[in-house]
Order: C-alpha cells, then structure tokens, then sequence
C-alpha cells in the first residue's frame, strides 16, 4: 500500500521495466499494488524491488536525512553527497568504505524483500521501509557519516588549490623552464637539465608562502614550484596516481607535462653527449 499515488506510478514504471507488468488500484485513499501469483517469476520481483530500494528509496532516504538532520538546504552539496554514497555502494570509492567496513547491501535488502513477497496480507511500503528495513538504513548512516566527512575535506581542497592558483597568477616567473624528478630524493633541474642546488632554491623560495599563507603548502615540492612560477614545468614520474601529482595537476594544469623517470635519464644522457 502506499500514501501517495506517484510513488505507485513510479513502483509501478519501475516493475514494468523488468518485465512485470502488474497494476494498483485505489482503496480508501490509499494505492493497492497487487501483485500477482508469483511463483514463476518471484525472483524478477526480489531483484527489481531490490533495485528499486537501491537506485530510488535509498537516495530519496540520504537526500531527507541531510536536509533534517544535517541542515544542508543546498540542492547541489546534497548531490554531490548523496554521490559519494552512490559511489561507495558501487565500491568506487575503497578508501571510505574501509573506515567503515563493506555493507552487504544487497543481502541485507534481499532477506527484507523476500519475506515481504511472503507475507499474505496488505503491507504499507512506508512502514516496510521504516521498520523492516530499519539495519539497512542504519548502516546506509554509517556511510553517510564518512561520505559528509570526505564532502568536506574535498571542498576543502578545492578552496585550497584555488588559492595557490590565484598565487600563482599574480606572481612573476623565476624560472622559466624546470625539470623536477619527483623520487627520493625530490631533485629540481633547469632548463640546461643542470640541476639546482638546494640554496639556488632557497634563494628563489617566496618566504610568505611557508611563513603567513593562508594554507599549508608542501616545502619539498609545491612551494619551490609556485615561487618560480616556471611556464613549463616538466615532471617525471613511475607513479603518476599519487596525490601529490593530482594537487599539482589542479594547480598548475596546462603548464605541467608528466613523463616516466626513464625518460629524464635519456633526456640527460642525450644532453651529455651533445655538451
């Protein structure tokens, strides 16, 4: 049974595009979806209801969650929220769902599912969900806790890179060309490939940036960098999914090209011999 007739038209959509075709009727102002003896295709009905809660139930459940309990009245931060929970569930994201362990979604949904098909009387489908679902949705919480954790610390990120971007623009190149081999240890070069030594860096380094910025800037890497603010920074590289990489992308952007560490030592060996 349910309250409003939209949700049974969209159950109802829902089930067709799995094959099942089934109606509602309404009784006393409530909206009867009647399904039929199914016991040919009761697994088309476990699976599609089960997906149903997945895909449609579950988002709509995170999306009141975040307005009441957690104040976001923002259409867009609630989006972008309830898609790091979608990717969560799809086990894209394996770096927040091991804070919290891997939630048999699936599992816990079916045995819900298959007993409500069970069952020989008339079910409201909010209290279904409201209470025979009610594990589901307190571990569906737990993901929701670390999905808003990780919403700010990207947003944070965001501010962030903006910030060293605008630095970047309004300060004026130190160094043209450098090539930096980012291994152990971190090693900068110029555009003859003869590398800088570490007071030529020093004697670049912009001290605002490690003393009164506003954020915290890597002194190994990012800092150098943004203080010679080069056109071209050449960067090698055999991990290129490392996260400094990512921040130095979003930073710099067209200014960076990435090569493999092999290449830099064929680079210089060919300089070598033309000296």
């Amino acid at each position: 049974m349910f309250k409003s007739i939209k949700e049974a038209i969209r159950l109802k959509s829902f089930l067709a595009t799995n094959g099942l075709q089934d109606s509602f009727q309404e009784k006393r102002g409530r909206y009867i979806y009647s399904f039929q003896p199914i016991f040919s295709n009761k697994d088309q009905y476990v699976s599609a209801l089960i997906q149903y809660i997945q895909k449609v139930k579950r988002n709509e459940w995170v999306d009141y969650v975040l307005q009441k309990n957690y104040k976001y009245e923002n259409e867009d931060e609630r989006h972008d929220i309830i898609e790091i929970v979608t990717q969560m569930f799809n086990g894209e994201r394996k770096e927040l769902t091991a804070l919290t362990g891997v939630i048999e979604e699936e599992i816990l949904i079916k045995e819900a599912v298959v007993d409500l098909l069970d069952f020989k009387g008339a079910v409201a489908f909010d209290s279904f969900l409201k209470f025979r679902l009610r594990e589901y949705f307190k571990h569906v919480t737990t993901y929701l806790g670390v999905a808003i954790d990780e919403y700010k610390m990207e947003q944070d990120y965001q501010v962030f890179v903006q910030t060293l971007r605008d630095y970047l623009q309004g300060r004026h190149t130190k160094q043209s060309i450098v090539h930096l081999i980012l291994e152990r240890p971190v090693t900068f070069y110029d555009d003859a490939l003869e590398e800088m030594t570490q007071e030529k860096i020093n004697a670049l380094l912009d001290p605002r940036l490690l003393s009164n910025h506003p954020v915290y800037v890597d002194s190994a890497v990012i800092a150098p960098l943004l203080s010679m603010a080069p056109n071209k920074i050449f960067l090698y590289t055999e991990d290129e999914d490392q996260p400094l990489i990512r921040t130095l992308k979003n930073i710099f952007e067209e200014r960076m090209t990435i090569f493999s560490s092999s290449y830099f030592y064929q680079l210089s060996k060919t300089s070598d011999q033309h000296s």
